[in-house]
């Protein structure tokens, strides 16, 4: 299985498997075999999100990034705190403290 998201705004694929509605932030499992497929057909506006997490590594102390769909970017910062769900940073723009759900996290 393979999760995806959307990039940017949220998309709509009709197949023979059925509909599939992908949010940014909100990921969904697909088999291998279609989320090639749907990675293959929209380039920029689906990614892959991560793969099973049996061993969970604590990324405190870490540099992660990730796409930012607020201020349409890659971010990149050091994780202050890993909650599991997320990650706490202090943003690199803003310099405010936030949390970064780890679905949104391209390298860790």
């Amino acid at each position: 299985m393979t999760k995806l998201e959307a990039v940017g705004a949220p998309v709509v694929f009709r197949g023979r498997w059925g509909e599939v509605r992908l949010i940014p932030g909100h990921p969904v499992d697909l088999p291998d075999d279609r989320a090639a497929r749907l990675l293959s057909k929209a380039p920029g506006r689906v990614r892959a999100v991560g793969t099973a997490q049996s061993e969970r590594v604590d990324l405190t102390g870490h540099i992660v990034e990730w796409n930012s769909p607020l201020f349409c970017g890659e971010m990149r910062a050091t994780v202050l705190e890993d909650l599991g769900h997320g990650v706490r940073v202090l943003h690199p723009m803003t310099e405010v403290e936030c949390v970064i759900p780890t679905t949104w996290l391209c390298r860790q």
